[in-house]
């Protein structure tokens, strides 16, 4: 879950979040039964709660209770020497209030620690000491704050890692499945690599061991976003012709990603992440190549206002998503690791753009209808359930009236 966190500055969250959002709770709770609407729904629905939106997705949460059955404050960090620290200020007591409210709705609460560095992972985990030391506190912080359990969030992991990964996660769910709490373990998308190369190599490593994750974890979630140009058989397919093509995740790349996992993972297990944001992509054209430039996040009320303010009404692309283009005299310079290139030639009816906005722009994002159809895929292939990355106030309302 690497969305533009850098550029997003840490919040810290007061008490009137407690006031908000347990007000939230009782108001949403004297209308609706929630512990017995969420036990009804056979699909676990979760969501991710990142700290830099606290506030506002608490609220969302509370207001759509009834809806869910568990719930990730996407709150602590840890580095290389295993010491955690909490940017959602969870410790400091604000949330007190409505931790206390989701455990009487019989919500779990599972909050996430997520590490991004490469290097600090394999220095923590490949060190005994250091590993087991992290395993301890992790399970004493589950304990001390009587939470449901845990969810790991390791990302870019070096493939050298793996065995001290694999250790790691055993090491977790020996201390916490004898308390009877759980271990979820969040691992990216695995695209089949007949889907990812063109010549696929004939063996690749993976830092995460699915058949060992599929032993000791409680759920595994795929985080089954961010696909942009990963899928050079959908981007043949879809994106040339003069077709713009940059999901966020189009419903054929998920069911690869699900297919691919169950070969190792049991379903009952298995949470698909489903992205509530979308991307802005800089477009240019030359020698029959088109090359997308990422530039911003957008999340449904925030791509819908951009259009609106524009006089254009998103439409539905063949991703399933909502998106629009529009031309502006705007450059934007983006790093390397956010460009990618595909096989496309310019679609006619942005040819010739005029001289005062040379530039376009191109913005693909989820509604409720697109994410509706990743939770029908995970019905359909009787996953565990879902898990929604972001709740942050900025969802799509018209979804909670089509959840199952």
């Amino acid at each position: 879950m690497t969305i533009y966190r850098a550029a997003i500055s840490r919040k810290t969250i007061s008490v009137a979040l407690s006031i908000a959002v347990f007000g939230a709770i009782a108001i949403a709770g004297a209308f609706t039964n929630a512990p017995a609407a969420a036990a009804a729904s056979k699909l676990q629905i979760g969501a991710w709660l990142p700290y830099w939106q606290g506030t506002a997705g608490g609220e969302e949460v509370a207001l759509n209770l009834a809806k869910y059955n568990e719930v990730s404050p996407f709150s602590y960090e840890i580095n290389s020497q295993g010491l955690i620290t909490d940017p959602l200020m969870i410790g400091n007591g604000s949330w007190n209030f409505y931790f206390s409210a989701l455990r009487d709705m019989n919500v779990k609460i599972i909050p996430t620690i997520a590490y991004f560095d490469t290097q600090g992972i394999y220095h923590l985990l490949s060190n005994r000491t250091l590993r087991i030391r992290a395993e301890n506190t992790i399970a004493q912080l589950v304990k001390g704050e009587g939470f449901n359990g845990i969810d790991i969030d390791f990302e870019a992991m070096s493939p050298a890692t793996r065995p001290y990964y694999s250790l790691f996660i055993e090491g977790l769910a020996m201390r916490l499945h004898p308390q009877g709490e759980m271990l979820t373990c969040t691992v990216t998308p695995r695209t089949p690599l007949s889907s990812l190369y063109a010549n696929p190599p004939g063996n690749v490593v993976y830092a995460e061991n699915y058949p060992l994750l599929n032993k000791y974890c409680d759920e595994v979630r795929i985080m089954a976003y961010d696909q942009e140009g990963v899928d050079i058989k959908l981007d043949a397919q879809k994106g040339s012709n003069g077709t713009l093509y940059a999901p966020v995740a189009d419903p054929a790349w998920v069911t690869k990603l699900i297919q691919y996992a169950l070969q190792y993972i049991s379903p009952k297990k298995l949470m698909l992440g489903i992205p509530t944001y979308g991307y802005e992509y800089e477009v240019s054209w030359a020698n029959g190549k088109t090359t997308y430039q990422r530039v911003r996040a957008f999340d449904y009320f925030s791509a819908m206002d951009r259009a609106l303010s524009m006089g254009i009404w998103p439409t539905r692309n063949n991703a399933g998503e909502l998106s629009f283009t529009y031309q502006s005299s705007t450059y934007i310079k983006e790093p390397p690791i956010l460009t990618f290139t595909e096989s496309s030639t310019e679609p006619a009816v942005l040819k010739n753009p005029s001289s005062t906005a040379p530039t376009t722009f191109f913005v693909s994002f989820p509604d409720a209808t697109s994410i509706m159809q990743k939770v029908k895929l995970a019905e359909q292939y009787g996953l565990r359930g879902v898990m929604f990355f972001k709740a942050d106030g900025q969802m799509d309302p018209a979804l909670w009236n089509q959840l199952p």
